[in-house]
């Protein structure tokens, strides 16, 4: 890395030679994409830098048939004859360097329409999720202080709050405790925040605002799949899930270059399990006091990590999963 005149430069060299074996990490343009993009789109087109352009994506049938609404609109959303108050909602936040269209998104939605009998809706703050990471942090607590404003007014027109759930994923993770924290301000205790391996970096110790924590939700249950890394790697709900330690993530690479797909790999596994579970995935986690004691066998009681996660539970929770897709092993994840 070369600084001059104020301007940072990234210089990656790649040396190959014809003597060399075939690398077991796959390495082309499109695992740098995701790196590539944070710099290269600093604005989804047709969006504006302003918490005013952000928005709430509902989704009825598919992926594909969703009305966006600017969160200074959301009532009429209340208009649309498909969304039924009286169904459990659940809205899922993206993570950062993320939009709505990408598989991460997708791929928990596809899960809730498999599943049925949710009004499904995505907070969409792609236009403020790209660029640097330490800036954006900044808007994480107003972004989730507009969207606690667009969810209170669907409250106050009918929509029932013990049917809530707000889950995100990595930045999205810290910005659906802030948005429950904000519904709590104003009087709406939400039953539920799910973390999916929430950001660590600027939140452990806390640069701007507060991490997601057990005093967010009636019940706060995190799922860690890369702890130390971009994901915290404390307890940090009622419920805490460590699948595989919750750290490296078997079938991931064990060795990668910096920035790539395959560095996030343990990450972006957090929403796999959960997109997974959502779909009727079983997930059987032991209750443990350590990652140690649960590879000795000293832990009995068995719980469901995922969307099957009970409000009643308290404590970490261990659990093995397979290499790939499904990734679930029922009872025999927690031997």
């Amino acid at each position: 890395m070369f600084i001059k005149s104020g301007c940072i430069i990234f210089v990656v060299v790649l040396v190959l030679s014809e003597c060399q074996k075939e690398p077991s990490l796959p390495v082309s343009s499109d695992s740098f994409w995701p790196f590539i993009r944070t710099f290269l789109v600093s604005v989804p087109k047709g969006r504006s830098i302003s918490l005013s352009d952000t928005r709430i994506a509902y989704y009825k049938n598919s992926t594909k048939s969703k009305q966006s609404y600017r969160l200074e609109n959301i009532d009429a959303l209340l208009k649309d004859k498909s969304f039924d108050l009286k169904k459990p909602t659940v809205l899922y936040i993206h993570g950062y360097s993320e939009i709505v269209t990408d598989e991460s998104v997708e791929s928990v939605v596809l899960a809730y329409l498999k599943h049925g009998g949710y009004n499904i809706l995505v907070l969409d703050w792609s236009n403020l999720a790209f660029g640097n990471y330490f800036v954006i942090i900044l808007d994480i607590k107003p972004i989730g202080e507009v969207t606690g404003t667009a969810l209170a007014k669907l409250l106050k027109g009918g929509l029932d709050v013990r049917g809530l759930h707000i889950v995100g994923h990595s930045l999205g993770g810290q910005i659906a405790a802030t948005t429950a924290r904000y519904l709590a301000s104003k009087g709406y205790s939400v039953p539920r925040v799910t973390g999916l391996d929430p950001a660590y970096p600027g939140f452990y110790p806390p640069l701007v605002t507060e991490p997601i924590n057990p005093s967010d939700a009636q019940f706060v249950d995190v799922i860690h799949t890369n702890g130390g890394q971009f994901g915290t790697p404390t307890s940090t709900g009622h419920a805490d899930f460590w699948p595989n330690e919750g750290t490296q993530q078997p079938g991931c690479p064990s060795f990668y270059l910096p920035l790539t797909v395959e560095n996030l790999c343990s990450h972006w596994r957090s929403w796999h399990f959960w997109a997974e579970s959502v779909a009727g995935g079983n997930f059987v986690a032991k209750k443990c006091g350590s990652y140690d004691d649960f590879q000795r066998g000293n832990c009995t009681i068995s719980v469901k990590m995922g969307l099957q996660a009970t409000p009643d539970l308290r404590g970490n929770f261990f659990l093995r999963t397979a290499t790939e897709p499904p990734y679930a092993l029922g009872d025999r994840g927690a031997l």
